[in-house]
């Protein structure tokens, strides 16, 4: 399971979400470990029932409002209740509010990391649920090579030396994009959404068998590289097999699946003399007009059945 602690969420998004520490510093160690966040509103009129104590929780003006108008003994009361639990996480004031006597006795005595931003509620809430979306989403690591042809996202896989590099490098001097080679990064997320990533340590760059390892990005520029990309359309590369039947008219749809998400797949031949970047460029575009609702198997099968009735008059 990902999980982050407070210390590298403020070390990576203090300046983007204008975040500072109030109080609990010795508490930045604590874990966070899902990607939602909670607003304690029912929980400071005592109601506790079903509450998720591992979310950040987040105080805006109206949560704050309600609690100043709580006696000092009560404040403190329903702030212990909520973040003495083993599983609290922090909490962040929004809109640069101004900690009560209750939060600054509360968190300095359970060591809670008390944060506070200068953004309003709304602005900060879709930014924060993003970032924690791709730091905790459920990922897996896979061999293979991860391109973006016509915008969409084709995660190429087969066994070492069937060509995916070189293929991808086609598809760069192409003008299409690569996003990372050998070992990609697959995350969950937004629900069946999957996304595909780099590695840091070898970002940019791919392994060309007889020349090495290149950069894309130095070499043909910044235009040619993507971070990450969704994955959109598996390819497999497998070598010719003469006695294997193979997908000719496109009537079957296969899938493969990651994390629980089903990606649609097709597996392209490798032997002399085919144009495989080609291919995968044809793929590319079918899988778009796929995607709108075309099938050019049903248009196929609509013509024959005309032609059929007008044979048949």
């Amino acid at each position: 399971m990902s999980t982050i602690d407070i210390n590298t969420f403020l070390k990576e998004k203090s300046g983007d979400f204008k975040l500072e520490l109030l109080l609990g510093n010795v508490g930045l160690g604590r874990k966070i470990t899902v990607p939602n966040i909670n607003r304690p509103g029912l929980a400071l009129t005592g109601f506790f029932e079903h509450f998720p104590y591992e979310r950040m929780q987040i105080i805006g003006t109206s949560e704050y409002a309600y609690l100043k108008h709580l006696d000092y003994d009560v404040q403190v009361k329903m702030l212990n209740k909520i973040f003495s639990h083993k599983n609290a996480v922090c909490c962040i004031l929004t809109k640069g509010l101004e900690p009560t006597d209750a939060m600054i006795k509360v968190f300095t005595d359970l060591d809670i990391p008390l944060l506070r931003t200068e953004l309003s509620f709304s602005s900060f809430i879709s930014d924060l649920i993003y970032y924690l979306d791709g730091k905790l989403a459920p990922s897996i690591k896979i061999h293979g090579v991860m391109t973006s042809v016509y915008g969409l996202g084709i995660l190429i896989v087969g066994k070492s030396a069937i060509g995916k590099s070189e293929c991808a490098l086609e598809l760069v001097k192409r003008g299409h994009k690569l996003v990372a080679d050998d070992i990609i990064n697959i995350r969950k997320c937004s629900g069946q959404t999957l996304v595909g990533s780099s590695m840091e340590i070898v970002k940019n760059l791919i392994e060309v068998r007889g020349i090495g390892i290149i950069n894309i990005k130095d070499i043909f520029g910044i235009g040619n590289v993507l971070d990450e990309s969704f994955i959109e359309l598996v390819i497999r590369l497998e070598e010719w097999d003469t006695l294997k039947k193979y997908e000719r008219l496109g009537i079957n749809e296969y899938y493969t699946e990651f994390l629980s998400v089903k990606i649609p797949e097709i597996t392209i031949m490798v032997c002399p003399g085919r144009n495989i970047a080609g291919i995968v460029e044809t793929a590319s575009l079918n899988q778009k007009l796929k995607s709108k609702g075309y099938s050019t198997v049903r248009d196929l099968r609509g013509r024959l059945q005309k032609e059929i009735n007008r044979n048949t008059l």
